[in-house]
């Protein structure tokens, strides 16, 4: 089993390695032959940095990730997963429903603005907030309201034309030997659930990967080690703009008390 230490490059060397392998054209090459149809046209001219979300949301997490992707020196591409079921165990899909914020006095809120159990189990693009609004619209809206000059690809039908999670996720991390740097934080210990799927599949896609090609995927840690109950909730919530926004939003649709 791999070391779950041995996963995650720092910025630094993640930047010098993708320089080397993204100029070695005849391993991209061999990579994009391996992909074969599966290969995500978007890596094919630039590097790119990656965050892979069902649904992303700019929020001070987001923001962290654009930082560290301009700082490797590739293009920023969000992924979403767009056809995947929500579950409320799942503590990113439950966050996209329960807003992080911080009020005027500097006391912390959590904006519940999803009937969550009205929608176990559905689609992502059957989910609707309490105002009646799309969840994928809102969150999308507040990109355009941060203005961040980011790409959106949802792969949703690159996943189900592949399959199972087990194949998906080997042929997904396959695109950074060569053309990008993920950005992601894997579970292998708080939580049992995400510790099976990180065990049975990821780790065992980035084995195959560096014993069949003798290189590790390109992987950055999202987040910084051993984080307090505050920095968590700050990942969670929104730069200032958007944490006004989403207030008066709360507020006008009687989602704040």
């Amino acid at each position: 089993m791999i070391d779950p230490k041995d996963i995650y490059f720092s910025l630094d060397d993640a930047r010098e390695e993708l320089r080397k392998r993204w100029n070695n054209l005849e391993l991209r090459k061999k990579m994009e032959e391996e992909l074969g149809e599966n290969f995500i046209a978007d890596f094919k001219n630039n590097a790119r940095g990656i965050l892979w979300r069902s649904l992303p949301s700019p929020d001070n997490g987001f923001t962290f990730f654009y930082q560290m992707a301009k700082y490797v020196n590739t293009n920023p591409l969000l992924l979403e997963y767009l056809g995947d079921k929500f579950v409320s165990i799942n503590e990113e899909k439950k966050g996209l429903c329960t807003l992080s914020v911080s009020l005027k006095n500097g006391e912390r809120k959590k904006i519940n603005a999803v009937d969550i159990n009205l929608f176990e189990g559905k689609k992502l693009g059957e989910v609707l907030m309490k105002s009646g609004e799309k969840l994928i619209n809102f969150h999308h809206n507040l990109f355009k309201i941060a203005g961040y000059p980011i790409e959106f690809r949802d792969i949703t039908n690159w996943c189900n034309n592949i399959g199972k999670a087990k194949d998906y996720y080997y042929q997904y991390l396959l695109h950074f030997v060569a053309h990008g740097i993920l950005f992601e934080f894997f579970l292998f210990e708080e939580d049992e659930r995400e510790n099976y799927f990180t065990n049975n599949i990821i780790f065992p896609a980035i084995e195959k990967i560096e014993k069949e090609f003798g290189l590790k995927p390109i992987v950055v840690r999202l987040y910084p080690k051993d984080q307090t109950e505050e920095e968590d909730f700050y990942w969670w919530s929104y730069p200032p703009n958007l944490n006004d926004y989403i207030i008066n939003y709360a507020k006008k649709n009687f989602l704040l008390k």
